[in-house]
C-alpha cells in the first residue's frame, strides 16, 4: 500500500516504513520471497505474476521492467496477506484484482489460500533478523510468539484503516482545491459533511498535507489495452465504464489514427508509447484551449465529459468517426467499446 507522504530520501522512506510496520528504525527487516516453494508451484505462481505485474514485468523495453527478485518479494507479500485483505474489505479493488489475476491464470482461490498458508509457515531467510529478534523475546517463547503475531495483525489493520481514512480525506480536499483553481463548483457527491470537516480540524492538529499520486492517463490506457484480463473484464462495472469512456476520449486526440496488433511481440511497448502520446495531446488541448491544468484520469475525464456535453468536441468527434471508416485506425478492442462518443447539438 502506498504512502501519501513524501520524504527527501529513500532512506527516510525506509525508516518510516519500518516504524509504521512495528520495527525499530535501524532493524534488519526480513524479506520473504518465493524460494520456499517447489518448482511446480513456482511455475503456477509465475503465471499469476505475469497478470499481476503486467505493467512492469517481461516488457520488450528492458528499462521498464522491475527486477525479478523485487517482483518475487512483492508477490510473496501480496499472497501471504491476501486473507487479511479479504477479511478487512472483501470487495476492495486490491482483493478483486488479486482474485481476477489468479482466476485468469487458470488457478482457484483455494490454490491462493494454500500458497498463503505455506508462506505464513515458511521460515524467512534473513540471518540478520534473528539477531534483532532475540532481545524482543524475554520469557516464554511460545506464548510470546502467538501474542506478537496477533499484535502484528492488529497493527497492520490499524495502519491500513488509518491510510484509507487519510487517503479519502486528502482526495476530498484535493477535489475542492482543484475545482476552486479551475473555477468549477465541487460535485456534491465528493463533498464531505461540513460538521465532520470541522470536527477533524478541531480534534487533530493541522499538518502540512501533500498531494497523493493520481492515476496518469497513459496508465489507464495501458491497463485497458495491455493488462490481463483485457478491457478490464471482471473489474467493477463503474470502473470499467470510466476506463472505456476515457480511452475513447484519448483516441480522439490521435489525429493520424493508430494501429495495435496483440500478436506483435512489442505490443505492450507500442501500447505504452501510444498512451503517452495521447496523454500529451489531451493535456496540451485542455491547457492551451481551456486553461485546465488537471492531469489525473478522474479529473481529466470530468473535464472532457463537460466539454463533450457542451458540444465543444463535435468537430474532433466527427473527424475521428471518418477515420474509423478507413484503415487509419486498427483497434483490437471490442467494437462496442470504440465508437461510443456522438456529437451533441448545441
Amino acid at each position: 500500500m502506498g504512502f501519501n507522504y513524501i520524504f527527501n530520501t529513500s532512506k527516510q522512506d525506509h525508516m518510516i516504513a519500518k516504524v509504521l510496520s512495528g520495527y525499530k528504525p535501524k532493524a534488519a527487516v526480513p524479506l520473504q520471497d518465493l524460494s520456499s516453494f517447489d518448482s511446480q508451484t513456482l511455475e503456477s505462481i509465475d503465471e499469476v505474476q505475469r497478470n499481476l505485474f503486467a505493467a512492469c514485468y517481461q516488457l520488450e523495453t528492458e528499462i521498464y521492467n522491475v527486477n525479478k527478485k523485487v517482483i518475487d518479494v512483492l508477490t510473496a507479500c501480496v499472497v501471504r496477506h491476501y486473507p487479511l485483505l479479504k477479511s478487512l474489505s472483501p470487495q476492495s479493488p486490491a482483493v478483486k484484482r488479486i482474485e481476477i489475476c489468479v482466476t485468469h491464470a487458470g488457478h482457484t482461490l483455494a490454490d491462493l489460500l494454500a500458497w498463503s498458508t505455506h508462506l505464513v509457515k515458511a521460515p524467512v531467510s534473513c540471518k540478520e533478523s534473528a539477531q534483532d529478534d532475540k532481545p524482543q523475546v524475554h520469557h516464554d517463547p511460545k506464548p510470546r510468539e502467538t501474542s506478537y503475531e496477533q499484535k502484528a495483525i492488529d497493527h497492520q489493520a490499524a495502519v491500513i484503516e488509518h491510510f484509507i481514512e487519510n487517503s479519502n480525506r486528502q482526495e476530498a480536499r484535493m477535489d475542492r482545491l482543484e475545482a476552486k483553481m479551475n473555477g468549477n463548483p465541487v460535485s456534491p457527491t465528493r463533498k464531505r459533511a461540513k460538521g465532520d470537516e470541522d470536527a477533524d480540524d478541531v480534534s487533530k492538529p493541522k499538518k502540512k498535507q501533500r498531494r497523493g499520486s493520481a492515476t496518469d492517463l497513459h496508465a489507464t490506457w495501458f491497463t485497458w489495452y495491455a493488462q490481463e484480463p483485457r478491457w478490464q473484464i471482471g473489474a467493477p462495472k463503474q470502473q470499467r465504464s470510466k476506463s472505456k469512456i476515457l480511452v475513447a476520449f484519448m483516441t480522439l486526440f490521435l489525429a493520424d489514427g493508430f494501429a495495435l496488433d496483440p500478436a506483435d511481440t512489442s505490443y505492450r511497448d507500442r501500447v505504452l508509447e501510444l498512451g503517452k502520446r495521447a496523454e500529451d495531446a489531451v493535456l496540451m488541448y485542455l491547457k492551451t484551449q481551456h486553461g485546465i491544468n488537471s492531469r489525473g484520469s478522474s479529473a481529466v475525464l470530468k473535464h472532457l465529459q463537460g466539454l463533450h456535453s457542451a458540444g465543444t468536441l463535435n468537430a474532433i468527434i466527427q473527424y475521428h468517426q471518418r477515420l474509423l471508416q478507413t484503415e487509419a485506425i486498427q483497434d483490437p478492442a471490442p467494437g462496442y467499446t470504440q465508437d461510443v462518443l456522438d456529437t451533441v447539438s448545441k
